[in-house]
């Protein structure tokens, strides 16, 4: 995504960009579906569309314009299935409308929910996954890693850990739920799509497996990890052993 600061006008579909969306009959279309276990709330998935036909003009440092597509960002609710724990959301692959609007990317987030005694005095962080359907999608920033190409229908699944960490210089404690360092490709979150229609995502959540990272005792140091059998050790990138987890399922 162009990330050129900040004064932005568009046009092509009046003064006022019309983000009305009107999937034409033969539109395709994606679903999502989340299993959400108990302890853990689902938010609302993130849709953002683009338009070629109604395009927005950013100017950068030096006052010159550019060109991109037109933005269309929205959150959508799901929908329980059935009394079941599966929730989902339909989405327009072709917006229509107006502008024509195209998708380019969902995110998908979830978190401890608030009630779950492992947040308690924590600042609890979302997890995420990102679904590009083309380009200038949501920018990175998310956590999930760079987008790696993928077709067809997807079926995820993928063993989680909540992991606490104290933050001594801000005098705050977060959690977050801990799926392997993004930084590696095979457990990234990111997936650049081709003819998918159907996206299943069913995290396993350890919550009897919990990680602490907590600050070295004395400056200069190492983050320390220790893991749910008492082990400890430093961490590396930040990130606990993703491999010594999966080994104490």
């Amino acid at each position: 995504m162009v990330t050129l600061p900040v004064l932005a006008l568009l046009y092509g579909c009046g003064d006022t960009t019309d983000r009305t969306l009107s999937p034409p009959p033969d539109a395709k279309w994606v679903d999502v579906s989340f299993r959400v276990p108990d302890g853990v709330k689902l938010l609302p998935v993130e849709v953002l569309y683009r338009s070629e036909k109604c395009k927005t003009v950013r100017y950068n440092s030096s006052n010159e314009p550019h060109e991109i597509p037109g933005y269309n960002d929205f959150e959508q609710k799901y929908q329980q299935q059935r009394g079941s724990d599966i929730w989902q959301s339909r989405v327009a692959i072709e917006g229509g409308g107006a502008c024509q609007w195209s998708l380019r990317s969902l995110r998908v987030s979830f978190r401890l929910s608030a009630d779950n005694p492992l947040a308690k005095g924590k600042k609890v962080i979302a997890t995420n996954y990102i679904f590009d359907f083309g380009r200038y999608g949501l920018s990175d920033g998310y956590g999930t890693g760079r987008a790696k190409d993928a077709s067809g229908d997807l079926n995820l699944k993928a063993d989680f850990f909540p992991v606490t960490v104290i933050n001594n210089m801000f005098n705050e404690t977060y959690i977050d739920m801990f799926g392997g360092d993004t930084d590696y490709e095979k457990w990234s979150r990111r997936y650049r799509l081709q003819g998918t229609q159907n996206i299943a995502i069913q995290p396993i959540i350890h919550f009897d497996k919990v990680v602490t990272i907590t600050p070295p005792a004395t400056k200069p140091g190492s983050l320390i990890v220790t893991y749910p059998d008492g082990s400890s050790g430093k961490a590396l990138h930040i990130s606990p052993d993703y491999e010594k987890l999966l080994s104490m399922k």
